[in-house]
């Protein structure tokens, strides 16, 4: 297949201040796309925007706040033509176990991995849409949302995660449906752990759960970059499920053959390493 030429095209990145983030806005820019780089803090979105040079920009925007998406769109299209990718990737870890959670951090999770996603489709679909009525022969525009392999296995001590994750993936087949007679594609990006700074930003249920965690990561070898490489190659494949990391892939499919073994063997493993989390 041809690869298709990205010159000149614009692209918003969520949670663009570091991980995964970082990597997909520096991918995009490598690519000629104008990025949008799109957090909270500041420092490590300025980080990012002197790794895409005079591509990149800095945006504030808290995405949990639907008023600051829309002021963002309004922004956004004062000084850009159109709008061609949409990529919904920040987010935040918690663990604990129902009947005992935080019911705080569970509504802090769903608001920031869930509604922010929502939010962020519900305000800049339509510009999307508005932008593919003018047919452009560069690849045609898309949304990416960023799930996690998590969203298939629900490992136990981690509903809050998962359901958000979850209701990304649902989301995001539905959106398939209703862009797809407006020529926008729409890609899920399931990765497995990465070694990024989200251990940092987590609420963890226990000590113990937090170092079962952190073994986790450092047990795999998938790195942020790949996961951005991908998802530049989904674009342009025009790919639905984007799934990460050779075991996780395995993970996918056996889920679909044998859901209740997989979750079986998941629960059992999470509560042996529970027990001993440098096992």
């Amino acid at each position: 297949m041809q690869e298709v030429s990205f010159l000149d095209r614009y692209a918003i990145v969520t949670g663009g201040g570091s991980g995964l983030g970082r990597e997909t806005c520096n991918v995009l820019a490598q690519e000629g796309y104008r990025v949008a780089i799109v957090g909270i803090h500041r420092d490590g979105l300025e980080e990012t925007q002197r790794m895409t040079g005079d591509f990149g920009q800095v945006e504030i925007c808290d995405v949990t706040d639907l008023a600051a998406w829309q002021a963002l769109r309004e922004r956004l299209k004062s000084k850009w033509p159109r709008l061609d990718i949409l990529v919904n990737n920040a987010g935040m870890f918690s663990s604990g176990f129902v009947g005992r959670q935080d019911l705080g951090e569970v509504e802090r999770v769903l608001r920031l991995n869930l509604m922010g996603t929502i939010y962020g489709c519900e305000t800049m679909v339509p510009w999307l849409i508005d932008s593919a009525k003018r047919p452009s022969k560069l690849a045609r525009s898309r949304v990416v949302n960023v799930s996690s392999i998590y969203a298939y296995l629900s490992p136990p001590g981690m509903s809050a995660y998962n359901i958000s994750k979850a209701g990304i993936v649902s989301l995001s087949e539905t959106l398939r449906g209703e862009l797809e007679p407006h020529s926008i594609g729409v890609t899920v990006v399931c990765p497995g752990p990465m070694a990024t700074r989200f251990i940092q930003n987590a609420h963890f249920e226990s000590p113990a759960f937090r170092q079962m965690t952190e073994q986790v990561v450092r047990d795999s070898t998938l790195q942020a970059r790949d996961v951005a490489v991908a998802i530049r190659q989904a674009i342009y494949r025009d790919e639905f499920y984007c799934t990460m990391g050779t075991r996780e892939r395995w993970y996918w499919r056996l889920k679909r053959l044998f859901p209740n073994t997989l979750l079986k063997r998941v629960a059992h493993r999470v509560r042996r390493d529970l027990k001993n989390p440098s096992s």
